[in-house]
């Protein structure tokens, strides 16, 4: 299967990055923490999202990431628990 990622940088650092399969999985979607609300996500997104033009796109987002992806008209599936190293953790896959 094919992948998509979307690197960005500024100022010759790595400040955000996204990866997209062939199937409209989008993984790996981060922003750095000294970057966030910059728009660094939404460009990613954007063109990652052009990749799979008219196609479904999945995404399991963390309960942080709900808002953003909302925003960008995805739905939410059904809530999920993961556990992590022992650790209980929730997400939604999201829709779009």
């Amino acid at each position: 299967m094919n992948h998509h990622t979307v690197i960005a940088v500024q100022d010759d650092q790595i400040v955000g990055f996204g990866d997209m399969d062939d199937s409209g999985y989008l993984n790996r979607l981060f922003v750095h923490k000294d970057h966030q609300g910059e728009g660094i996500a939404t460009a990613i997104c954007d063109k990652l999202e052009g990749f799979m033009a008219g196609k479904r796109i999945t995404t399991f987002a963390s309960l942080t990431a709900i808002p953003f992806f909302l925003h960008r008209r995805y739905h939410v599936v059904r809530k999920q628990e993961v556990e992590r190293n022992g650790v209980l953790l929730t997400n939604c896959l999201m829709e779009r």
